[in-house]
């Protein structure tokens, strides 16, 4: 006999019907239904009888309803007070974040002098089976599938940046036929999936890189040598003083981003203030870029 079922069985006892019961649990009906049968068959009793109205308790089922009323009121007991521990021993939260998220991140860490202390991963770096996983992932995409809980927090807005004497004599921003005859920085081969390089390749006509690149950093030193042009986000080609920005925001680059946690651990006070605090970070961030391009 599973928890599972016997809160199952009270949904159903309190609506009179499946299909509300999924719906208030947040479950499909086939998924209530084997429920209840799977309880039926572990007690080896009928607990509800089929009627035009819906689901009524049969005697047996009904004289079981105050144990399992009882049962229900421990096991609350124990989730607050577990949440209650979960909140003394979540003062760090760990936050995995993509490169460019993690580095708005940074930024923003003084955003939260009072909150929970904060650990950020950069994803794709090692990590060994033995580490704590993250609480909170922060991805540039939705989630298509599963049961985490996602919150939209920012979006991020891209454009092309070089050195000075790279344009040279042309007027800005770049068109998209003078923006092709010059060299560009790529990344390296292992992340040609990014739709960073497929807009890249297509922008530059399918020449080669003059320079391969893994990180934002690198992209940005090699851009400040002349050696080609870059992406970045504008967070931060925005204030590199040796680059210009050779075009607008590419609207083919803007990318949202969503923290994704799981749902039990959202109700946890320090998570919840994490999420607040990501969103500030993005907010934060856009803002500034509105201000630098008025």
């Amino acid at each position: 006999m599973e928890w599972a079922d016997l809160r199952i069985f009270l949904a159903v006892a309190e609506v009179g019907s499946l299909r509300q019961a999924a719906d208030k649990l947040g479950v499909t009906q086939p998924t209530v239904a084997r429920r209840i049968r799977n309880l039926e068959m572990d007690l080896g009793l009928p607990l509800f009888e089929r009627t035009r109205e819906g689901h009524r308790l049969t005697p047996a089922g009904a004289a079981l309803l105050p144990d399992v009323r009882l049962v229900e009121t421990a096991a609350l007991r124990v989730e607050q007070k577990s949440l209650g521990l979960t909140d003394q021993l979540s003062e760090t939260v760990r936050v995995e974040a993509g490169e460019t998220a993690a580095a708005i991140l940074a930024e923003g860490l003084s955003l939260m002098p009072d909150g929970p202390n904060v650990e950020l991963l950069v994803t794709g770096l090692h990590t060994t089976e033995a580490d704590r996983p993250p609480e909170i992932l922060v991805r540039h995409d939705m989630p298509s599938s599963g049961q985490a809980l996602t919150k939209r927090v920012g979006s991020i807005e891209s454009a092309v940046y070089g050195a000075p004497n790279i344009v040279e004599g042309r007027v800005l921003p770049l068109t998209p036929a003078d923006l092709a005859t010059l060299p560009w920085l790529g990344f390296v081969e292992e992340q040609e999936v990014y739709i960073t390089m497929r807009w890249l390749r297509e922008c530059m006509r399918g020449r080669a890189p003059a320079a391969r690149l893994m990180n934002t950093d690198l992209m940005i030193a090699a851009a400040k040598s002349g050696v080609g042009v870059a992406v970045l986000p504008c967070f931060r080609g925005d204030y590199v003083p040796e680059l210009v920005r050779l075009t607008g925001p590419v609207e083919e680059l803007h990318a949202d981003y969503w923290t994704v946690t799981d749902p039990d651990l959202s109700r946890n006070s320090a998570v919840r203030t994490t999420i607040n605090w990501i969103a500030n970070c993005f907010q934060f961030a856009e803002k500034r870029d509105k201000a630098e391009t008025r």
